[in-house]
């Protein structure tokens, strides 16, 4: 779903909100529109040529660009790297890695992390696993609790690297944020869907109890690409379906929103533009990305959306 930064902003509530994704129609969703951000044209030569470690370049046909940036999601240096990408460019669109049921973290702060993490009831629990069901609910509630746990050891809440793509987004004229990841509850539901009930009570358990120790050096070790590689095997080795749902079948959603962002734009005489696009994704989905580009048909995402 493309959206304009201000109208976006303007909808963000911190009680959550609930808008109509179409999931398999984003060509509906990107409306021609004029160019005018032109102006910084001659920066991007520029940046072709110096790009950060953690952005890789991929073009299209028609000579559209897609300046990956690779991110980690708690990382001031991160944020720095998507300031830096995005004023260069000038995109018309921003893909992030985000869907609209986690619209809500374009407000995310630490404060109102830590509180409803502390603040979570008996009830809030029961609400939530009635809603998203017995899978789904422990799932969203474990993922949750982690989340609010690594933002009180680092004082940083998560997405920050989204927060500041919106704040840039707002400053280049007609550019359009794109909500770009599959809907986290697919995810979630085939994740449990394949995981046998062993295996569930097994990952229910090492998330629970399990002493995790990590400091903010360690998190910037997530912006090196063969630390993320090993990271992901590990990974495969106990839960390889996670792998699977988690990592791999992402990538071909993400490859396929960012191609698609990548269209051709209609200039002020109907010309066609070659697109520019910044897309905001973590730093362990860019090998798949890289590897997909250019070959995910929309054929495939109807598969992956089950």
């Amino acid at each position: 779903m493309y959206l304009d930064p201000v109208e976006l902003d303007s909808k963000i509530k911190y009680n959550g909100i609930r808008l109509e994704t179409r999931i398999l129609n984003h060509e509906s969703d990107l409306e021609p529109f004029m160019e005018e951000n032109t102006a910084k044209q001659s920066n991007i030569n520029d940046i072709d040529d110096n790009l950060p470690s953690t952005v890789t370049l991929l073009r299209t046909p028609d000579g559209g660009k897609c300046y990956v940036v690779g991110t980690a999601h708690f990382s001031i240096e991160s944020q720095n790297d998507v300031s830096r990408i995005i004023q260069a460019v000038q995109p018309h669109i921003i893909t992030v890695e985000l869907c609209m049921d986690r619209i809500d973290i374009l407000k995310l702060d630490e404060e109102r992390v830590l509180r409803e993490a502390k603040n979570l009831s008996f009830n809030d629990i029961i609400y939530i696993i009635k809603e998203n069901g017995m899978n789904k609910g422990l799932l969203f509630i474990l993922s949750f609790k982690l989340i609010a746990y690594l933002t009180k050891i680092l004082d940083l809440a998560p997405g920050g690297e989204y927060r500041r793509a919106l704040i840039e987004a707002k400053k280049i004229p007609n550019c359009l944020i794109h909500m770009g990841d599959r809907p986290i509850k697919i995810t979630f539901a085939r994740a449990c869907g394949y995981l046998t009930l062993w295996q569930k009570i097994k990952l229910a358990w090492q998330l629970l109890t399990q002493n995790i120790s990590i400091s903010r050096e360690d998190l910037e070790k997530y912006k090196n690409r063969n630390v993320v590689e090993e990271i992901i095997v590990d990974l495969a080795k106990e839960y390889p379906v996670l792998e699977e749902v988690f990592i791999k079948e992402r990538d071909i959603y993400l490859t396929y929103s960012l191609q698609l962002a990548c269209k051709p734009k209609i200039g002020k005489r109907g010309e066609l533009i070659p697109a520019k696009v910044v897309g905001i994704i973590g730093i362990g989905h860019m090998l798949g990305i890289v590897q997909n580009w250019g070959k995910v048909k929309k054929c495939q995402i109807p598969l992956i959306m089950r």
